[in-house]
Order: C-alpha cells, then structure tokens, then sequence
C-alpha cells in the first residue's frame, strides 16, 4: 500500500556540490571578462594565471575550458587561450537570437506577471530612469540589468531565462561600451520608456516589438564597437 500524501516522509534538498577550484577561478575570471576589467583578445597565460590563483596548471587548464564551454574563452593555435574577440558577423548574430529571446520574455511577462512582478518592474525602472540622469557607467549598467532581470523573473521560464544570461555574458563587454556612447544614450532611455509602459499596460505584442526594437538597436551600434575595436 502506497503512503498517503499525509503520511509521506519529506525527502531533504540534497546538499549543494562546493565549487571545485577550477570553478572558483572559471568564475573569477568570468567577473573579469563581462566587467571588461579583460578586454577581447587579451591573453590568458597559464603559467601567469597560475601564479596568480596559486595553483598548478591543471585547475587553470580546466578553468579555461570551463570558460571556453561558454563561449567566453577561445583557444588558439600558438596563442592558447584568449578572451574572445567575435568577428562583426558574430556580434551581429548574437544581439539577434538575444534580441528574440528578450522578446519572448517581454511577451511571457505580460501574461504571467504577479503584482509582485508588476512592482519590481516598476521599481527597477524608475532606477534606471534616475541612474540614466547621472554619468556613473556601473550604476546605470546595474539598474539596466535589474530592469531586464525583472521582466526575466516575471516570464516565469528558468530555460529561457538561463540562455539569455549565458548570451548576456559573452556580450557585456560590447554593451557596456555601447551605452556610454552619448548619441546611443537618449535613444536608450526613450526605448525603456516604450517597453515599461507596454510591460505595465500588459500588452504582450507592444512589449515584444519593443524589446526587440531596443536590442536590434543596439545591435546596429555594435558595428561601431566592432569597427572601433577592428573586430
């Protein structure tokens, strides 16, 4: 005889795996790149990585496998392992699938959205609005996140949610130049403003167009980072 629902023993939240020390340095890494703290195409010397984490070069090998896996971290011949440096076509390419994806989520927000969500979207919007009128780059980049993170969370699916921060990573160092660029700025901030009100007015088309729009303009930027950067 089964165990009614009552009766049933709870099973307990199986223990979080510690990170291994590959992962530790993968992740340390990781901060540097999307902060642009290493910049596309800087070498990553094993030997110097080594010294620095004071490690051996296996776990740095796996780090840098682990970062590769993400499409953070190249390996090339004669060279080893570089930050990646995306040709224009790839840049390109990688703003259109997030470009899509962000709309899916825009769209899913609209018609999952609790009150709870409805606040946080509100809330992280009106800090990016502020953070806009003030020229610190790292505020404005982490309430822009937390805006986008809010519309992320209100579309209630961690599949999607997942690959948009995976590709939100390898673009970071590109996007975080794009938005300083003073003619990009103003443009920015008018697109937020289409995307909130059609957020909070739960019109799941409008709020789809509009994220798409805002992503495919940031994609057309980045042909001058790329240009700049001589991707």
């Amino acid at each position: 005889m089964k165990p009614s629902a009552a009766s049933a023993v709870p099973v307990p939240a199986a223990p979080q795996r510690p990170a291994t020390r590959a992962e530790e340095i993968a992740a340390a890494l990781e901060d540097e790149i999307v902060q642009g703290e290493l910049a596309p195409g800087q070498r990553l010397d094993e030997q110097m990585l080594g010294k620095r984490f004071e490690v051996s070069r296996t776990p740095v090998r796996e780090a840098l496998r682990l970062l590769g896996a993400s499409g953070l971290v190249t390996i090339e011949p004669r060279l080893g392992a570089i930050v990646a440096r995306p040709t224009v076509s790839e840049i390109f390419d990688l703003f259109e699938l997030v470009g899509e994806m962000e709309a899916v989520a825009a769209r899913l927000a609209c018609e999952r959205m609790s009150e709870h969500d409805r606040r946080r979207i509100q809330q992280t919007h009106d800090a990016c609005r502020e953070a806009g009128r003030h020229d610190d780059a790292d505020a404005y980049i982490e309430c822009n996140d937390a805006f986008h993170e809010a519309i992320h969370i209100a579309a209630e699916n961690r599949a999607l949610r997942d690959q948009i921060i995976l590709l939100n990573k390898r673009l970071a160092p590109y996007r975080r130049f794009i938005t300083f660029r003073a003619e990009r700025k103003q443009t920015a901030e008018q697109e937020h403003e289409l995307l909130a009100e059609a957020l909070l007015k739960g019109d799941a088309d409008a709020a789809a167009r509009a994220m798409k729009d805002h992503v495919k303009m940031l994609a057309e930027d980045a042909f001058v980072l790329a240009r700049s950067l001589r991707l």
